[in-house]
């Protein structure tokens, strides 16, 4: 009952809308407003519904490859045999069946094949190769062995002889020192052949039985030196005498305990060596083991690249040849 009230109101507001808008279109002039809105009108423009596009889609992938079947095999080098080959030992002796041991034995085949190889390589490279040849440096044959063992031997003596004209040794000794009555005869034989004089010092202000010579107490040299047993001996080079209280002196500590003649004499040739106080012929003979040895200054100083291997020959060889001139 309501709607049928408001309906008639609705419809004459409606037609009255509609013959003022009829009229005021009559009125609008065409001037220049009407191009300028005419220019800047917006269309209204009507939303169509476009029909959906399908979604695209993603390329087919190509089917991976199926996995491989893990067989366990590996390629034997010297890694796996390190690793593997006491396990199947290990395995072969905890249950020694027929496959266990065979398994053992060809592994173990292998790896004395690979040592084989190797060995032809290596007598191949070092027999090519004279700074590689240890021949070279010092002689294997009996003859240049024992060359090289006279050159030494001599030059030991001649060390001993020239170190006998610039100094003189002191043998530490105490009274309860079995060994010391057996060195002091021995120093005596060293005086005796080279002539060395030497100063018997004792540390406990005793001296060992039957020596019927001199000796000296020790003054705190003993522990000053940093010496541990009797006997002990020492040499000193151009031997001076205490200034205002100050020791002058240098030292060089040949031996600790007992040694016999021979013994000793190549320990007072080394001790000649370190302090640089023999002639430049007895030194070099003294290092005749040391020929062709490279030297501690240039192998510090060593570089080489790992993944270089070629590298190796040509970085090596001028830093070994000098040591055979």
């Amino acid at each position: 009952m309501r709607y049928s009230i408001i309906l008639p109101f609705i419809i004459t507001a409606l037609i009255s809308n509609f013959t003022f808008a009829q009229e005021k279109v009559t009125e609008v002039k065409q001037d220049e407003g009407y191009g300028d809105a005419f220019v800047n009108y917006i269309p209204y423009l009507r939303t169509v519904k476009t029909p959906l596009e399908a979604p695209l889609k993603p390329p087919a992938l190509a089917p991976s490859p199926a996995p491989k079947t893990d067989t366990g095999k590996q390629p034997v080098t010297v890694e796996w045999l390190r690793e593997n080959y006491p396990k199947l030992r290990d395995r072969a002796i905890n249950n020694p069946t027929e496959a266990n041991v065979s398994a053992q034995m060809y592994a173990q085949r292998i790896l004395m094949d690979k040592a084989q190889k190797y060995s032809d390589m290596v007598l191949k490279v070092v027999t090519q190769d004279p700074l590689l040849d240890e021949n070279n440096r010092v002689p294997t044959a009996s003859g240049g062995a024992l060359t090289v063992r006279n050159a030494n031997y001599l030059a030991q003596e001649q060390a001993v002889r020239e170190l006998s004209a610039v100094g003189g040794a002191i043998i530490f000794v105490d009274g309860n020192c079995r060994f010391c009555a057996l060195e002091i005869p021995v120093m005596e034989g060293i005086r005796k052949t080279y002539g060395l004089q030497y100063l018997v010092v004792s540390v406990d202000g005793t001296v060992p039985k039957n020596f019927k010579g001199q000796a000296q107490k020790d003054n705190g040299l003993f522990n000053k030196l940093g010496l541990k047993l009797t006997p002990s001996v020492v040499f000193v080079p151009h031997p001076k005498g205490y200034a205002h209280g100050a020791d002058q002196n240098k030292y060089f500590i040949i031996a600790q305990g007992f040694y016999a003649q021979d013994g000793l004499a190549k320990q007072i040739a080394f001790a000649g060596h370190d302090s640089k106080l023999l002639s430049a012929d007895t030194m070099r003979d003294l290092s005749v083991w040391d020929r062709g040895v490279a030297s501690t200054d240039d192998l510090q100083k060593l570089e080489l690249d790992v993944n270089k291997p070629e590298t190796f020959k040509e970085t090596l060889q001028p830093i070994l040849i000098k040591q055979y001139k």
